[in-house]
């Protein structure tokens, strides 16, 4: 069956879906690539830059096959991109650009016979003329290439097989089931006993690709948020890998980058849909209507995240003006609908204060604060962060029973690292105002055992903390907690990437806890203006 849905998903892909699983079939063999473009004019014919094994660099140019073939009309159109790739000689740091280089076309379909009849009779004028030959790598060469990376590495428990099925054939539209694919990769990535390292950079290579099939439906749907999701749930998981076997950092360094590429140019998109959107309902408005505010602070949480990624990648880089205007447009339709936002609104608040608006950014930290607080001390409570959207609509909407079944009233996980990071930015006033009825919460978290653990969906080792605020509290005590991080649960790669972890925060809001929110604080504040 595994072969079938390969398959059919390389049948079906198109050229910017495959570009992903591609440069991560390359790593799986032993390639490093170096650049994967984002389809613009800068990219002289080279979708993909890698080494091979044999230190040769190689360029690679990704087409679809449109009906399964590539015409010689189509071929004609691709004249221009083909010269490119083939003249112009790879510029890149990484790559002396005196090497000899190889060049390949690469398409999942196949080639008319009189297109591979005029590439073959190219070729020994390009060699005359001192140029590397045009190579093809095609649909059938794929499928074996792709086929080989999974040899046995695929776990063969009937229930993978059944939930890779069930992704792949998922309505594309809809969520992310996350706890499935997460469970999907998890049975994958430590499916194996403890590998050696050569075997690590396989199976997270293997993983990827996999990664990519559940994800197609989603892909193919243009689901942009599906796809940062899944996406973080695969560096996750690869992180955890990473840190429960030490692996070394040059056997997963290339495989996690193109996964973060892969989030980014996701990020990228989403806001690139957003920005020409006029209105942001999906489907039929009347159903619609309950998940409006919602989503829309979902969204603009995600956005926040694309713009602080970027300033952490280059602290030159200005937010754009575009994306200040927006929020104010929307910033009445936010809604806190359950502790799963808390993230969501923190990447906001991030956001609002590197961009120059503290004032408004600590508003709006007053405001989810006394939100959460009046929702946790009320007699319903407010669902948390292991609920997610859709589950809590539903419930509101009385279409499900599951909300009812359990008491959220009283308890809170995101309430301390909000009463923390008051006491950080010295709001004294606000704490002491509402000092009594903070005491009547139970403020709870839960501490994975073990920091690879953090990374994964489901934890069964680890300590949950419940406590009570004191009264009276001393002040000094509070200050002098609120600027303490203990970061060791925190994987090392999200210490030197907090812009991935506020990411991984959003899809994972149930890996909230108040270290984790005072790290992110401390990092996005070196941004501020």
């Amino acid at each position: 069956m595994i072969e079938r849905i390969i398959e059919n998903w390389l049948t079906k892909v198109n050229e910017k879906s495959f570009q992903v699983p591609f440069c991560q079939m390359l790593i799986g063999e032993g390639y490093k690539v170096i650049h994967l473009s984002r389809h613009g004019s800068f990219e002289e014919g080279k979708d993909v830059l890698a080494i091979a094994p044999d230190g040769t660099p190689c360029a690679f140019q990704l087409k679809g096959a449109n009906g399964g073939k590539i015409s010689q009309n189509e071929w004609s159109k691709y004249n221009d991109q083909i010269t490119r790739l083939v003249e112009i000689p790879i510029k890149h740091p990484s790559i002396d650009e005196s090497k000899s280089r190889r060049v390949y076309f690469v398409t999942n379909g196949e080639l008319d016979e009189e297109v591979r009849v005029q590439i073959t009779n190219q070729n020994p004028d390009r060699v005359r003329r001192q140029l590397p030959e045009l190579g093809t790598i095609l649909k059938g060469e794929l499928l074996n290439r792709f086929s080989k990376i999974h040899t046995d590495l695929w776990p063969l428990q009937l229930q993978s097989e059944k939930d890779l099925l069930e992704l792949y054939l998922a309505d594309g539209t809809g969520y992310l089931d996350k706890a499935k694919y997460a469970g999907f990769l998890g049975s994958l990535i430590f499916g194996t006993e403890e590998p050696t390292k050569v075997e690590g950079q396989r199976v997270l290579a293997s993983a990827a690709l996999f990664a990519s099939y559940g994800l197609f439906p989603f892909s193919q749907a243009g689901n942009h948020v599906a796809i940062i999701e899944g996406w973080t749930i695969f560096i996750a998981y690869a992180i955890s890998y990473i840190e429960r076997y030490k692996l070394e950092e040059r056997y997963w360094q290339n495989t996690i980058q193109i996964a973060e590429e892969a989030v980014e140019m996701a990020l990228s998109n989403l806001w690139e849909e957003i920005r020409t959107m006029q209105y942001f309902v999906a489907g039929n408005v009347l159903v619609d209507a309950p998940f409006y505010r919602g989503r829309l602070t979902w969204l603009t949480g995600f956005v926040s995240s694309y713009m602080l990624l970027q300033k952490q990648k280059n602290p030159d880089f200005i937010i754009e003006e575009e994306f200040i205007n927006y929020f104010f447009e929307n910033q009445k339709s936010f809604l806190l609908w359950g502790e799963a936002a808390i993230p969501q609104f923190l990447s906001i608040l991030w956001t609002l204060r590197t961009v120059g608006y503290p004032q408004l950014a600590d508003r709006l930290l007053f405001a989810i604060f006394k939100v959460i607080l009046d929702k946790t001390t009320s007699k319903e409570g407010i669902p948390d962060p292991y609920h997610n959207l859709g589950e809590i609509v539903l419930g509101i909407s009385g279409l499900s029973d599951q909300l009812r079944e359990e008491n959220f009233a009283g308890r809170s996980y995101s309430l301390d690292s909000l009463i923390q990071l008051l006491a950080k930015h010295e709001y004294r006033g606000v704490l002491a105002e509402n000092w009594k009825q903070i005491t009547l919460t139970h403020l709870v978290e839960f501490e994975p055992e073990n920091p690879w653990q953090f990374c994964t969906w489901h934890c069964e080792d680890g300590i949950f903390h419940e406590t009570m605020p004191k009264t009276p509290q001393s002040w000094q005590l509070l200050k002098e907690q609120s600027t303490e991080i203990n970061v060791d649960k925190i994987p090392s790669y999200f210490q030197t990437n907090p812009a991935m972890l506020l990411i991984f925060l959003l899809v994972y809001p149930h890996r909230i806890r108040p270290d984790v929110i005072k790290f992110l604080d401390n990092s996005f504040s070196h941004n501020c203006i």
